[in-house]
């Protein structure tokens, strides 16, 4: 988990990749990465990496240009997964299409950042802007595709047939910019939203505690028969939501807490 929180902090906006997945990776290529996404994001009582769809969400990014218009961004603003809200303010039955489904088109600035990314200095005319400085841009599908094989080499065997402390190990020992490429792509996998290709039907999210998107229905509804604002009763805004804790902190962790609070001078609330 130390590993995949170095890329949550950006998972949350759309990380730039298809919902559609291409024939970039072998089969045996997909069972590897499905094992190492794994690795990175183990599967317990709750779905791992591989289950929330980091295989479908990688060969989706690495083949975004095999569509005539790339698969890289996904429009917006609504995903229809809320409703719009009444005149009240109280959720309708009216729903939005799902834009985010709806590919946006790239301008040629973007579209050649993007081929760099993907396919390194080799896939854009005159290479890469500084590679005679730093030397050329190896792709990410080359570098996915040659990262999979070292790890299957390492492992010298299936990649589905290391345990726990053994993938684990594995994972420490693969190279640096493919091990931080492979904790980020199954971070975006699994806590993106659901078009881009991983965290099906929002499983990452309610891993997370996240209930993903909110607009256009949001929190704060204005009211026109009142003239005032009306708050969701199930997530206020102003207010602790209703019910238990999903994440209580345990004893010990409160009391470092309050020790804490304490030193500082602040105060502590039932």
């Amino acid at each position: 988990m130390q590993w995949v929180g170095a890329g949550t902090a950006v998972v949350l906006l759309p990380p730039g990749c298809s919902s559609r997945a291409g024939g970039f990776l072998t089969d045996g290529e997909r069972r590897a990465l499905a094992a190492l996404a794994d690795g990175i994001l183990p599967p317990d009582d709750t779905p791992g990496g591989a289950a929330l769809g980091a295989v479908e969400y990688v060969e989706g990014l690495l083949t975004a240009f095999d569509r005539a218009v790339p698969a890289v961004f996904l429009g917006g603003p609504y995903s229809g997964r809320q409703p719009f809200a009444a005149a009240d303010g109280t959720p309708s039955t009216t729903f939005p299409p799902n834009s985010f489904v709806v590919l946006q088109p790239l301008d040629r600035v973007a579209a050649r950042a993007w081929k760099l990314r993907l396919y390194g200095s080799t896939g854009v005319s005159g290479g890469g802007p500084n590679d005679a400085v730093l030397g050329p841009i190896v792709g990410l599908r080359d570098q996915i595709r040659l990262g999979i094989a070292d790890a299957q080499k390492m492992a010298m065997k299936p990649l589905a047939e290391l345990d726990a402390a053994a993938m684990a190990q594995l994972i420490g020992q693969l190279d640096a910019d493919f091990r931080d490429a492979l904790i980020s792509l199954v971070s975006e996998a699994a806590f993106g939203a659901p078009e881009y290709g991983g965290n099906p039907a929002g499983a990452g999210w309610k891993l997370a505690r996240f209930e993903g998107d909110s607009q256009p229905l949001g929190y704060s509804q204005f009211d026109a028969t009142t003239n005032t604002y009306r708050e969701r009763a199930d997530a206020p805004i102003s207010t602790a939501n209703p019910g238990a804790d999903p994440e209580p902190l345990d004893d010990t962790t409160r009391a470092f807490l309050t020790q804490v609070v304490t030193v500082l001078g602040g105060k502590t609330f039932p």
